[in-house]
């Protein structure tokens, strides 16, 4: 299994959608998963396993989060992606990583993993709290 795909628990045959990713970023992904991911870059009908998000800004982000935890499968993730702190500016980011997760705990949410994804950037993993799952099924 590649190590990106390892490191975010991606597994083959999982359905995976990559919203609002820079193209950069989405060939990278796309790249570095296992054989016989399924791909969106837009959300569609149905629920994914994993959702690879990229906020551009904090406005309306707890909404964003609320919609998102229902487009997922009751034990799946959200990565939520954004530049480190020293690129951030350069790419119009002018939140930081407590605001985003502050906007993501105002849902179901809670956030048990970060991960490096590359130079510039770096992802959080949200999962639907256990005790709430049940809502989500």
């Amino acid at each position: 299994m590649p190590v990106l795909a390892q490191k975010l628990g991606i597994r083959s045959g999982q359905r995976v959608c990559l919203l609002d990713a820079p193209r950069e970023a989405a060939a990278l992904l796309q790249r570095e998963m296992p054989e016989g991911m399924s791909f969106s870059e837009t959300l569609d009908s149905g629920r994914y396993d994993v959702i690879m998000f990229w906020p551009a800004q904090l406005g309306g982000l707890a909404e964003r989060f609320g919609e998102l935890q229902r487009r997922i499968v009751p034990d799946g993730a959200i990565w939520t992606v954004i530049p480190k702190v020293r690129y951030a500016g350069a790419r119009g980011v002018d939140f930081c990583w407590e605001e985003m997760q502050a906007a993501a705990l105002k849902t179901d949410l809670v956030d048990n993993k970060t991960a490096s994804l590359s130079e510039e950037e770096y992802g959080t993993r949200f999962v639907i709290r256990k005790e709430r799952r049940g809502r989500y099924t």
